[in-house]
């Protein structure tokens, strides 16, 4: 899964990955992660801040696009 491999690439969780991802997808789009867990919280507010390549946004894109 290549958000394992970017999740890798920045020290943080695949979970941290997809979510920074869906932060930059744009204005109309909004992320509502729910936890019960204070650690996930912690590790969902990190997400915001973490810093997505341009190649990293290119390959998490490209499997956006050929989900089902």
């Amino acid at each position: 899964m290549w958000s394992i491999t970017v999740a890798r690439a920045h020290g943080v969780s695949p979970s941290q990955v997809r979510l920074a991802w869906t932060l930059r997808q744009g204005k109309h789009i909004l992320a509502i992660p729910g936890t019960g867990n204070p650690d996930h919280l912690i590790d969902n507010l990190a997400a915001g801040s973490l810093h997505l390549t341009a190649e990293d946004l290119e390959l998490l894109d490209a499997i956006d696009r050929t989900a089902p």
